[in-house]
């Protein structure tokens, strides 16, 4: 079995830091300078997007659209793209997932999954041509995006903690390649009746999973189940009666659509 070394370096922007983990055999044989450009680059382009969209910053894009600034929309092809992609989640999980708060449109519920995928698919999935790279990924709080290297057998490692007790370990997911998200705050103004108190989304990109994560928490116990089967998720329920129930690929044992 392959004794693997993991190299972490941290990048602080918004409100959470993103972790670029990169895990390799032999440390020694890694491109370093290629690594060192990797990360500056990823730290430029999540500067950008701060600029763009930063609450704290009144010239951001994001606080003139909030102002009333529709031009914007025209004017930044990221800002333009996340819209978009917001409006289709409403869509997708009938509004159990917003993008609204307190009457003013604010992205965040899955701003976070959006950049992870741009910034890993830009930058980080070319590391694996390096010899001494077997696998990389990206983190940022509870949103994961991993890779490894074609015809090896390494995994990387994704625990689950107990929402009540972080030293807790409910679940470990042992995954090549794909994202992770878990929710337990509600990100939409619409909320069931519901004894979910965390949900946890595997998905191919980190997008979708950072959706359905956020949204299984306020489509709650009666809705989520629908979704679950309908787009085929997989992932993991946290239920104050049920405890902790598994789903794959749209199935689940216990939780079931009450009627």
């Amino acid at each position: 079995m392959t004794d693997y070394k993991y190299i972490s370096v941290v990048i602080n922007k918004f409100d959470l830091p993103f972790e670029i983990k990169l895990a390799t055999p032999d440390s020694e044989r890694i491109d370093q300078l290629k690594v060192d450009k990797t990360v500056a680059a990823i730290s430029e382009n999540l500067k950008e997007y701060d600029d763009i969209f930063s609450l704290e910053n009144n010239d951001s894009t994001l606080a003139r659209f909030q102002d009333g600034e529709e031009a914007v929309l025209m004017q930044s092809k990221d800002f333009e793209e996340v819209y978009e992609q917001t409006i289709t989640a409403e869509q997708m999980t009938h509004h159990y997932f917003s993008s609204y708060f307190n009457g003013k449109y604010d992205p965040i519920g899955l701003l976070n999954g959006w950049m992870i995928d741009k910034i890993f698919n830009r930058y980080l999935l070319s590391l694996l041509n390096d010899d001494g790279i077997d696998g990389v990924s990206l983190r940022s709080g509870d949103d994961v995006r991993l890779a490894s290297r074609p015809n090896i057998d390494f995994r990387w490692r994704i625990a689950v903690k107990d929402p009540k007790n972080l030293d807790i370990l409910l679940a470990t997911y042992f995954l090549k390649n794909g994202a992770i998200s878990t929710s337990n705050k509600m990100r939409s103004l619409r909320k069931e009746k519901s004894d979910i108190e965390q949900v946890t989304v595997v998905s191919n990109n980190a997008l979708d999973a950072n959706i359905w994560s956020s949204a299984g928490i306020s489509a709650g116990t009666n809705k989520f189940p629908e979704f679950i089967s309908k787009y085929h998720l997989t992932g993991m329920i946290v239920d104050k009666n049920l405890g902790m129930e598994n789903f794959r690929d749209g199935f689940s044992d216990r939780i079931a659509v009450k009627k």
